[in-house]
């Protein structure tokens, strides 16, 4: 399901590991992450984008996260334009 909301999230502290996100709070409801399923790195073109030069790509660093109730979703943060914005990509239906 398609949700393309910006959100709050809260990071794991630095340690030893990468941060990661532990929860993110959505529509006021907050959601504890129990488990970091994947993580990437997007740096395509919008779709149709005529002027392919690296400046013009997205920025985003993105996670696939399982909640503690068992809810999937997509989250990124989008670094492009000198902004950090974080959105609730999607959630998961497996």
């Amino acid at each position: 399901m398609l949700i393309s909301e910006p959100v709050q999230v809260e990071m794991t502290d630095s340690g030893e590991r990468l941060r990661e996100p532990k929860a993110f709070v959505w529509r006021g409801e907050r959601y504890e992450v129990a488990q970091v399923e994947s993580m990437w790195t997007d740096t395509g073109f919008v779709a149709g984008e005529r002027t392919r030069t690296w400046y013009r790509r997205r920025h985003r660093n993105c996670w696939r996260v399982k909640t503690t109730a068992g809810e999937v979703y997509e989250l990124y943060l989008d670094r492009g334009g000198g902004r950090r914005t974080w959105v609730l990509a999607r959630r998961v239906d497996e």
